[in-house]
C-alpha cells in the first residue's frame, strides 16, 4: 500500500469544523485496526489510543498530545505494534461506513467543554492534512500518559506555492489562499506513508499523526498509537528538537495565528506557510 507524503494545514471542507481521524493503520506491512470512536472504550483492542473525531480548538488543550475520547478514556490500551527501524507506517483516513443506527447511546455532550469542545456530531469523514511526531514511551506506553517533553517530528508537507504535477497552472505561484497548492486531495484516498529513522534507538514509542485546519479558524486533529521499535540504532534527537503538548505551539506562531485569516486580504497576499512545531529530526543531519 504505497502512499504520497502529502501534509498540508488548510481544509477546503465546510461547515465551520470538520471531522475524522485515522480509522486504520498499516506497520511494517502487518494492518491493524484503529480504536473506532464510536464504540465504547471496553473490548476495543487496538494499538491505538481512544480518539474523538471532533476538532481541538486550542494550542492549550490538555489532551493535544493524543486526543481524547468521548467519552473520556479510562485507561491506556496495553497492544504495542512491532515496528523495524527503517520500515514504513501508513496511516488510512478513510473512514468506515457511520453505524446506523449507532449500536451505543451517542454521546450529547462536549468531552472537555471548558477547553472549547463542540457538542458531538455524528459525521463519517477524514480531515485531509498533516505531520507526523514520535516519543519515547521509556517503558510500555501504557504507562505514560504522553505529557512531557519528548516528541520529536519525524515527516512533515505542506504548501508549495507553485503546486503538483497536474495541478491547476502548475508551475505558477499560488497564495495560500490556492486550495491545490496544499497537496491536500489525496491523502484521504492513499494514506500517510512514513518511515521511521532507521538509526533510531530500539524501544517503546508513541507515534502521533496531527492534522491542523486553518481555514475558518484552528482546527487541531491528533492520533496515537503504540509501537515496539526494533534494530540495531543508537540515535535519539538532541534537546532543540524535543518539545510537549500542549506548549508545542504558540497563538503567535506564523503558522497558528494566521488560522482564519486563508481567504482574507492576508491570505490572498501571502505565499509562504511556517510550519508549526519543532524541525523535522532527521539523524544524519543532527550535529
Amino acid at each position: 500500500m504505497k502512499a504520497t507524503s502529502v501534509l498540508a494545514a488548510v481544509l477546503a471542507i465546510q461547515p465551520v469544523y470538520s471531522h475524522g481521524g485515522i480509522y486504520n493503520y498499516t506497520i511494517d506491512g502487518v494492518d491493524y485496526a484503529g480504536h473506532y470512536p464510536w464504540l465504547p472504550e471496553e473490548g476495543q483492542v487496538s494499538v491505538q489510543r481512544r480518539w474523538w473525531p471532533d476538532p481541538i480548538y486550542t494550542e492549550k488543550h490538555p489532551y493535544l498530545a493524543c486526543n481524547r475520547g468521548n467519552p473520556l478514556a479510562t485507561s491506556l490500551p496495553t497492544l504495542h505494534a512491532p515496528v523495524r527501524a527503517g520500515a514504513q507506517i501508513t496511516a488510512w483516513y478513510f473512514p468506515p461506513p457511520c453505524p446506523d443506527p449507532p449500536p451505543v447511546p451517542f454521546p450529547t455532550k462536549p468531552s472537555v467543554p471548558g477547553y472549547g469542545d463542540p457538542n458531538p456530531a455524528m459525521r463519517c469523514s477524514g480531515p485531509e492534512y498533516q505531520w507526523v511526531y514520535m516519543a519515547d514511551c521509556q517503558g510500555p506506553c501504557d504507562q505514560w500518559d504522553g505529557h512531557g517533553k519528548r516528541w520529536f517530528k519525524i515527516w512533515e508537507a505542506g504548501y508549495n506555492a507553485t503546486g503538483r504535477p497536474g495541478s491547476w497552472k502548475e508551475g505558477e505561484i499560488s497564495d495560500i489562499a490556492t486550495s491545490d497548492r496544499w497537496w491536500h486531495a489525496e491523502m484521504v484516498h492513499k494514506g500517510i506513508n512514513v518511515t521511521i529513522p532507521k538509526t533510531l534507538k530500539p524501544g517503546h514509542y508513541l507515534i502521533r499523526h496531527e492534522v491542523i485546519n486553518i481555514e475558518a479558524n484552528l482546527q487541531l486533529y491528533p492520533e496515537c498509537a503504540q509501537l515496539e521499535v526494533s534494530g540495531d540504532g543508537g540515535s535519539m534527537p538532541d534537546e532543540e528538537y524535543l518539545v510537549e503538548f500542549p506548549g508545542a505551539y504558540k497563538a503567535d506562531d506564523p503558522g497558528i495565528w494566521i488560522a482564519g485569516e486563508v481567504y482574507s486580504q492576508i491570505g490572498h497576499s501571502t505565499y509562504n506557510y511556517t510550519m508549526p512545531g519543532p524541525k523535522v529530526w532527521v539523524p544524519e543531519e543532527q550535529n
